[in-house]
């Protein structure tokens, strides 16, 4: 009648966890839920895939600090993003997320592929 299962866990450190929601030939969506003082991302993504181009979150619960630097141009932006918050990340910018507090979000269009398009750091390879 109805369909359950537990969801993959790709990431669990201190930072928090990370888990992937298969969802049934739709995209997938990431479920990444972060320690508040932690730092994630250090890195841009090119524009290699669809699921990253752009990169699409909705903040669900908690607070973050959003730092972004468009790595061609170096202009740098820090945002304050709250819960029931969407945001777009671009090719090419560089993405840190600190957590003000602990969070949740969900990540859109993603899957291991996408993984391999991740260049750490600020720099163009």
């Amino acid at each position: 009648m109805i369909k359950i299962e537990k969801i993959e866990q790709y990431y669990g450190g201190e930072r928090g966890s990370s888990f992937f929601a298969k969802n049934e030939g739709r995209p997938l969506i990431s479920i990444l839920k972060r320690n508040k003082g932690t730092v994630s991302g250090h890195h841009y993504h090119t524009e290699k895939t669809k699921g990253k181009n752009p990169e699409v979150f909705v903040l669900i619960s908690g607070k973050m600090e959003l730092y972004v630097e468009d790595i061609k141009t170096k202009e740098s932006q820090t945002h304050i993003i709250e819960e029931n918050t969407l945001f777009e990340i671009p090719p090419y910018i560089y993405h840190e997320v600190k957590a003000i507090t602990d969070f949740v979000a969900l990540e859109f269009n993603v899957s291991m592929e996408d993984q391999t398009n991740v260049i750490e750091g600020k720099e163009l390879q």
